[in-house]
């Protein structure tokens, strides 16, 4: 994730283990498929690139491309951006508060788990907003649930957890008309919760890596298509992930 500094978010080990997960953890790959059905559902002009910012080691970034022309992936950490480069991802070091990415230019900006890090998530919001085209889109998704807080939330260097209301908030105060929002990742609040309770110590356990393997992938596979059927015709209450479609409401004109 972005910040002022790379190690603000991740330290080596977490950053590491972050790297070393994102192309195939059945996490990473359920919020692939959230995240493209938004995009592949939302976007109505497909002629710029898809922006990840806080794109982390890139594995997300790399399988958003193909909806429109491109994906470029913006991290803090420099270490996680040479990750990113290496995989064939156009990628930059850059803050979200500063984009490297000319006005107007893309056709979706994606924010995915990165503004529960910051403070003040206003000037990342108002940067994606720039950089978007007219009637662009930002796809978001967040950490759900005060009650789901827990150490692992310290150790990741969360600032919050994120209610629907709250989201939709935030997403106002900085220019943007909330199109669709959602929790999402129903199925996974039970196991996170007494997970949670339970403590963790290493930093794939922090980060919610710790089991993965073919039958989890393919159940949370199935479980992540069902739920998508049904929050494309009614919000769910429940989840571990609030999801929001956002798109920049037209500036006054002096």
């Amino acid at each position: 994730m972005t910040a002022v500094t790379p190690h603000t978010v991740f330290d080596d080990e977490q950053a590491g283990a972050l790297a070393a997960s994102d192309t195939t953890h059945w996490w990473f790959a359920s919020k692939v498929t959230v995240v493209r059905a938004l995009l592949d559902r939302f976007v109505p002009d497909r002629t710029g690139p898809v922006i990840d910012i806080g794109a982390g080691g890139g594995g997300v970034t790399e399988r958003l491309g193909g909806l429109t022309r491109g994906a470029v992936a913006i991290e803090g950490s420099a270490a996680l951006t040479r990750v990113a480069a290496g995989r064939g991802v156009t990628a930059a070091q850059a803050l979200t508060e500063h984009l490297p990415v000319a006005t107007g230019h893309a056709s979706a900006v994606t924010l995915l788990d990165v503004i529960e890090h910051l403070p003040d998530p206003l000037p990342a919001l108002g940067e994606a907003r720039r950089v978007l085209k007219p009637g662009g889109l930002l796809v978001m998704t967040v950490p759900a649930h005060a009650w789901l807080w827990s150490d692992a939330d310290v150790a990741l260097g969360h600032v919050k957890r994120y209610t629907r209301p709250l989201l939709r908030r935030e997403l106002g105060q900085a220019g943007f008309a909330v199109r669709w929002c959602s929790h999402v990742f129903s199925w996974l609040v039970p196991p996170v919760y007494l997970t949670r309770r339970a403590g963790s110590r290493s930093a794939e356990e922090q980060m919610g890596l710790g089991v993965d393997g073919p039958m989890l992938r393919a159940a949370a596979r199935a479980l992540t298509a069902a739920e998508l059927k049904v929050v494309r015709h009614v919000g769910v209450p429940l989840g571990t992930t609030v999801a929001a479609v956002a798109v920049p409401r037209p500036r006054a004109t002096p």
